[in-house]
């Protein structure tokens, strides 16, 4: 499996983790107006779009990860990573002085990693890339 660039994986998953921050501050509005809350649904969109691609890259790297019970344990292991991003998304979001009552539970932490993953995915197979539908997901 070859890797990409550093820069290359920072810039496509910020332009994600932007996006991200839309939908979450439309959701989740801050305080002190937009510019803030922003900020705020930004960093936490980043820790799933930036965290949740080395979940991706070190699923990837199991063996027999792209077939039979493998892409079950794949969907598991998004999960597991995405309750571990939204640890680290609320542990910023605290650090910004916002109140984590405003977030809902942990688990949909890891439910939104699995969409986001899933989603992205879709984006692969659109794109006639490798990706998990195909199980080819070496992308």
């Amino acid at each position: 499996m070859m890797r990409e660039p550093f820069l290359r994986t920072l810039t496509r998953n910020t332009v994600i983790a932007a996006v991200v921050g839309v939908l979450l501050v439309l959701r989740f509005p801050g305080p002190a107006g937009f510019g803030w809350g922003y900020l705020d649904a930004f960093t936490l969109g980043f820790c799933f779009a930036f965290f949740g691609h080395y979940v991706e890259v070190g699923l990837r790297a199991l063996p027999g990860i792209e077939v039979g019970a493998g892409r079950l344990v794949r969907i598991v292991g998004w999960f597991a990573g995405g309750l571990w991003c939204y640890v680290v998304g609320r542990w910023f979001w605290i650090l910004y002085g916002r109140d984590i009552k405003q977030l809902p539970g942990l688990v949909w932490g890891g439910v939104f990693l699995v969409a986001l993953e899933l989603a992205l995915h879709y984006v692969l197979k659109l794109e006639g890339r490798p990706n998990f539908y195909e199980g080819r997901g070496d992308a």
